[in-house]
């Protein structure tokens, strides 16, 4: 084996180099076993053959040696990189404890930032990046009537522009071939306000009328009990009620055993049929920022004569689009118009996807809001990083020392960012 290179030994400082070291320690004890052939009367070139032969594979022990090597070197660097983290973790604490106006200031700032993109994007999240949390909710489209009317009459007819009457459903219902199945609920939620009586103080709770295929059409299921039955959406059937998952939790205390109870709900008793996972929102979805308690099934013939007081979406059959849908209903509801004269609207419609109709009358608020919280969030890390560049100035010194005593410019590095992450914390 050849001498090592004069230059190696300064590449020492660039870091440990396994394979030179093994190298070094296999020639070394080489040498010596030469050595003693020799002193044993063995010429020089006979005792290296000997010497290597005795060794056996160099190869071999050479791989060896540096797996071994840079396993225990790795183990090193490990251990010195998690003590020299927990030393400026410390240090840190000290430094922040010390400068308490500084660390109060900067975690306020940090707090405003951070606080309000999060709670901005978790309903920007919720509202437009998500999918709706229904199964196959892209299967899932909305209808609008009042397509052919102009913006000013569609303005001032509101929701009764944008809704159908039950016999516009039913034919609808009847003819398409776009949807396996079609659902509907009242969106005027005056009408099922209720009071809660009989479980201590009476109290006020927020109800929707749906359809009785209403939560099959979503594809929910009750986490307890089951669905409507359809004798409970028929003139004269039994009452029933399925509760959300919060008001079974506060008022129910979230007893299994309500299921088939009997609730009073103003002056008439309901049966409980169900119970709806937490994960479902009706509010969210259907009405943002309203909260719903409780839901009852709409009775088709009580309602017949209420005029236009359903909203309706349904469920694509597999592999329909919502434009093979919009060109349906483009042709069913002007023969709709021509076959019921007594029909005082046409009810053509407009068909998008739910996820489009949940998002699109929030979607040019929600992105103003969140740019404004990402300037908002500019302006934290500008005037954060505006103090501590004057802390930095202060701490001159205290880098000077440390640089004289040996610390590298990349441990001072660390030494800041650690105390950045402390402040994020």
């Amino acid at each position: 084996m050849p001498n090592p290179p004069m230059w190696r030994r300064y590449a020492r400082f660039f870091g440990a180099n396994p394979k030179a070291d093994v190298s070094d320690e296999l020639r070394f004890h080489i040498e010596a076993e030469i050595e003693d052939l020799i002193a044993g009367g063995w010429n020089e070139e006979a005792a290296r053959r000997e010497a290597e032969r005795r060794f056996g594979d160099l190869q071999a022990v050479q791989r060896t040696g540096e797996s071994m090597s840079m396993e225990r070197e790795r183990r090193g660097e490990r251990h010195e990189f998690w003590s020299g983290c927990a030393q400026d973790l410390r240090y840190a604490l000290r430094t922040l404890r010390r400068d308490r106006s500084f660390a109060v200031i900067a975690a306020l700032i940090l707090m405003l930032g951070i606080g309000a993109n999060t709670a901005v994007f978790s309903v920007v999240n919720t509202v437009l990046l998500r999918p709706l949390p229904f199964r196959d909710s892209d299967e899932l489209a909305w209808l609008s009537a009042g397509k052919e009317l102009n913006p000013s009459v569609r303005a001032a007819a509101g929701l009764s522009g944008a809704t159908y009457t039950v016999a516009a459903l039913e034919e609808f219902q009847r003819y398409n071939r776009s949807f396996q199945s079609m659902t509907s609920y009242n969106p005027f939620f005056g009408n099922s306000e209720y009071t809660l009586t009989g479980r201590g103080e009476p109290i006020s709770v927020a109800g929707v009328m749906v359809a009785c295929n209403f939560f099959p059409t979503l594809g929910v299921q009750p986490i307890l009990g089951r669905v409507f039955a359809t004798d409970e959406c028929q003139k004269g059937g039994r009452r029933a009620v399925i509760l959300s998952h919060s008001l079974w939790q506060v008022e129910f205390g979230g007893d299994p055993s309500v299921i088939g109870q009997s609730v009073r709900l103003g002056s008439n008793s309901y049966t409980v049929a169900g119970v709806l996972p937490s994960g479902f929102d009706f509010g969210s979805v259907f009405s943002p920022g309203a909260k719903f308690d409780l839901f009852v099934p709409i009775v088709t013939d009580e309602v017949r004569n209420w005029g236009n007081t359903l909203a309706v979406f349904g469920r694509l059959k597999p592999g329909v689009s919502v434009a093979q849908a919009q060109a349906e209903a483009d042709v069913l509801f002007p023969r709709f118009k021509a076959a019921h004269p007594e029909w005082y609207m046409a009810y053509e419609s407009t068909v998008s996807s739910l996820k489009d109709f949940v998002s699109g009358k929030l979607r040019r608020s929600m992105i103003a809001l969140w740019a404004a919280t990402g300037l908002i969030l500019l302006i934290v890390c500008v005037n954060l990083s505006n103090l501590v560049l004057a802390r930095s100035m202060v701490r001159r010194k205290e880098f000077a020392i440390r640089l004289a005593l040996g610390a590298g410019r990349a441990r001072l590095v660390r030494q800041l960012l650690t105390e950045s992450l402390v402040l994020a914390g």
